[in-house]
């Protein structure tokens, strides 16, 4: 499998083979569900608040015509988030999205990021991508280099912003699987692979500009 991984050129397309190398290597991770709790009688911001700033911090990465303002509004109360991430999100500015995101638990971050990247264009990919890429751990040195500079990348106007999407999204697909105890033949292979995709970014980044 490792090997299989090296005949792509792009560094997309290896994460993709990256995948399926982690997924058969490790054991399967199961999902925690969203604890529901009831907020309303929480102290602080409400999450009318959170999701009227979420609304406007992101506006320039949706159509004008679109809104986020109820559906966010229904992901702070069933995830109860607490109240210094409904703080966070009031007086977001754009940019943000990452740093007040990864101060939810797993659960509730992932529907969050999942809504606020679905069918709103490359650029709202590229930003829930970052935001998930702060948080990412793979846990091999090499695989963690590769992540850094996935995260560079992004940011590079240079680039194609369809590539950025594309690259961000296949790389955050590391998000939910389980990367960790890993045997060491598969952290040697994930390494080896991790490398060869860093070194294919890098000829890619400067092909077009991007200095990482």
């Amino acid at each position: 499998m490792g090997v299989f991984c090296f005949g792509y050129s792009s560094p997309v397309l290896r994460i993709s083979c990256l995948v399926v190398l982690v997924a058969c290597s490790a054991p399967a991770k199961q999902p925690r569900p969203i604890d529901a709790k009831p907020i309303e009688n929480i102290a602080g911001r409400s999450c009318v608040e959170a999701a009227t700033g979420l609304e406007g911090a992101t506006k320039g990465l949706r159509p004008p015509e679109s809104s986020v303002l109820d559906q966010m509004r229904n992901l702070c109360e069933a995830g109860a988030w607490p109240e210094p991430v409904r703080e966070c999100f009031t007086k977001m500015a754009e940019g943000d999205l990452g740093r007040c995101a990864r101060q939810l638990a797993e659960a509730p971050r992932n529907a969050l990021l999942n809504a606020l990247g679905g069918g709103y264009g490359p650029r709202a990919k590229i930003a829930v991508a970052l935001a998930r890429l702060e948080t990412l751990q793979v846990g091999v040195a090499e695989c963690d280099q590769f992540v850094a500079a996935v995260a560079i990348v992004l940011a590079c106007e240079q680039m194609p912003v369809e590539t950025r999407a594309e690259l961000g999204t296949e790389t955050a697909d590391f998000w939910d699987l389980p990367t960790h105890g890993l045997r060491p033949d598969a952290q040697h292979r994930m390494a080896t692979a991790c490398s060869v995709s860093l070194s294919s970014l890098q000829q890619q980044a400067a092909s077009v500009g991007c200095q990482l």
